[in-house]
């Protein structure tokens, strides 16, 4: 048997911006409620360039923050536009130990968790 391919609509991928997306992360057998947006091109935190003179270490915490700034600037455009006081603040985001900032961060930019399959 094999599956039908599933296409974008144009109104679809028109409303990707716009759309606000949720979801839970879990975290110590508790789950985090997280709201998100996807961002036009002019939302994008402007330093989005990583100086390639730094050394690895240097590149890698750079690839962090740029990460960081995308996902707060993801969460906040979803809770603009939805108010939801069930879902993470981004106020508290810093806030957060690092391990639940990357498994926050992971949803919010579709990054495949190694151990889900």
């Amino acid at each position: 048997m094999t599956d039908e391919k599933q296409y974008w609509s144009v109104d679809e991928l028109e409303s990707l911006t716009e759309t606000v997306q949720e979801a839970e992360v879990e975290y110590q057998d508790k789950l985090i409620k997280v709201s998100w947006c996807e961002l036009k091109e002019s939302e994008e935190p402007k330093s989005l360039t990583v100086d390639e003179s730094l050394s690895e270490e240097e590149r890698n915490q750079a690839f962090i923050d740029l990460a960081r700034e995308r996902t707060l600037a993801m969460m906040r455009k979803g809770q603009e536009k939805k108010s939801d006081d069930s879902v993470l603040p981004v106020e508290v985001f810093e806030k957060l130990p690092t391990t639940v900032k990357f498994l926050v961060s992971n949803k919010v930019l579709g990054v495949a968790d190694p151990n889900e399959q």
